[in-house]
Parts: structure tokens; sequence; C-alpha cells
């Protein structure tokens, strides 16, 4: 698993952005690969998560099983 920070949760939205050190690029995730019983409304900007990554059709990176880090 990879660890990072939620950068950016717009409001009113069904995703985020998380940034990972050392990486250019924020890793996109949707609402629906959150895992953790907080749940999307549970996690906030700043929180530290851990995921895993996978490649959508487009080849874009995305996160999944999307978990607060302890």
């Amino acid at each position: 698993m990879m660890t990072g920070t939620i950068k950016s949760k717009p409001e009113a939205k069904d995703f985020a952005f998380i940034s990972v050190e050392g990486q250019e690029k924020d890793i996109f995730f949707h609402k629906s690969k959150v895992t953790d019983p907080v749940g999307f409304p549970g996690l906030q900007q700043g929180d530290k998560v851990s995921f895993e990554t996978e490649t959508d059709m487009q080849g874009r990176t995305n996160a999944v099983n999307v978990m607060k880090a302890e």
C-alpha cells in the first residue's frame, strides 16, 4: 500500500486528490473507492491516507481501497 495526504477535496463533489511525497502528479480517487468505515464524508483535506493504485482504461492512475492512515 502507498500513503499520502488528501490535497484537495472540492466541496459538493464525489472525488478528491491525494498528494504523495516525491511524486509530481496528484492521484485522483472517487468516493466509491473509499473502503474506510468513515466513508468519503469522513475524509478531509490534510488527512493522511493509505491506498492502492490501478490504471483505468484511459491509462490514468487512480487510487483505490482508500483508508485513513494510522
